[in-house]
Order: C-alpha cells, then sequence, then structure tokens
C-alpha cells in the first residue's frame, strides 16, 4: 500500500501536477478596477473573465498583489465598404453609400503593485479592431424590395439579424471587439512574466 501511494504521488508530481499554489509571480493575483470610458461595462467584464482563463495569473476582487489600470484612450469608426446607390428602377446612380464600417479601440495599460503603489509593468497601448456591416436607413432601396407579385415588402424579416443600422452594428461588434482586446491585454502582461 505504501509504495502505491509513493509511486501515485511521483505519477502526480511528473506530470507536472502542483498539490498547492506556489507563491511566485506566475501565479499572481490581479483585480480590476472599472475601466474609465467603458460606459456598458462590458470591457471590464471581459478583461476579468480573460484574467479567470489565464494560467498564471488570477482575479481577485480585492486585496490582490496587482491592480490592472485600464483607460480607453481612442475608439473611433472609419468607413471601409461602399455601393453604388440604385434608384427605384434598379439603375446604378453615380453617387456611393456606406455600407461597412471598421470600430477600432486603443487602451492605455498600467499594472501595478498594490503594496508599493509602483508601476511593475507599462503603461503600453494596446488596440484592437473588427469590421461590421450595415444598411442605411434613410435608403428604402436598401430596406425594402418588390416581391413577384408587384408589393413592396421589407428586406428586415428575411435578413436574420444581418442587417443593422450603424448605431446597432456598432453596438454589436462590440462584445467581440472587447473580447479581443482584452485577450491582447492578458497575453502581454503573461508573456511579460
Amino acid at each position: 500500500m505504501k509504495n502505491s501511494l509513493i509511486f501515485f504521488f511521483l505519477l502526480l508530481t511528473s506530470c507536472g501536477y502542483n498539490l498547492g499554489r506556489s507563491q511566485n509571480l506566475n501565479n499572481a493575483s490581479v483585480s480590476v478596477p472599472y475601466i474609465k470610458q467603458d460606459l456598458s461595462g462590458h470591457f471590464t467584464s471581459k478583461l476579468i473573465k480573460e484574467l479567470s482563463y489565464s494560467s498564471n495569473l488570477s482575479y481577485k476582487y480585492s486585496n490582490a498583489d496587482y491592480i490592472l489600470c485600464v483607460k480607453i484612450v481612442d475608439s473611433n469608426t472609419s468607413q471601409i465598404g461602399y455601393k453604388y446607390d440604385r434608384n427605384n428602377e434598379n439603375v446604378r446612380q453615380n453617387n456611393l453609400r456606406a455600407t461597412e464600417g471598421r470600430q477600432k479601440i486603443t487602451a492605455s495599460v498600467e499594472l501595478v503593485d498594490r503594496i508599493s503603489n509602483s508601476t511593475k509593468f507599462g503603461p503600453f497601448e494596446v488596440s484592437a479592431s473588427a469590421d461590421f456591416d450595415y444598411v442605411d436607413p434613410d435608403s428604402l432601396n436598401d430596406l425594402s424590395f418588390i416581391d413577384p407579385s408587384g408589393n413592396r415588402t421589407t428586406v428586415l424579416a428575411f435578413s436574420l439579424g444581418q442587417l443593422e443600422s450603424t448605431e446597432n452594428a456598432k453596438e454589436a461588434v462590440s462584445k467581440p471587439l472587447y473580447e479581443q482586446l482584452s485577450k491582447k491585454i492578458v497575453d502581454a502582461i503573461s508573456a511579460y512574466w
């Protein structure tokens, strides 16, 4: 029995399994105060979620080893896709309409030691961007079509949520954008250690 316990213990430790957490920098606890300019709170929650997935960092609400100070320093949208406008007879006009955008967010990140109040890592800037499609809510041709019986029918019923106005499309793309930005932040801190 004693030999089998020793064998089991050696088997567990040889696979890299630890029976307790070591108190080195690889298992540092990090708290995340509310992120400035994050009005919805989605970015803060995504960052906390990514920290909890990390293998060498852990999230702690209070009394953590480090405080992760994050501030959104830039958020902008640029137009990247266009299409020709069409009139009611489906003839191409010479003016263009915007149909695609790119949302880009840049955050300033700093890791501060809670006890000494000194900067451990940073400050550095991290950026992420995501593309989205939208329709012009003022364009009758974008929002409807003439069915075979000659009646005008809205396309929104058939779009399955793929056709959104600019504001709704920006809101929909913000969650995966915050997730991408959070992963980059946690990866940068993990690579530092």
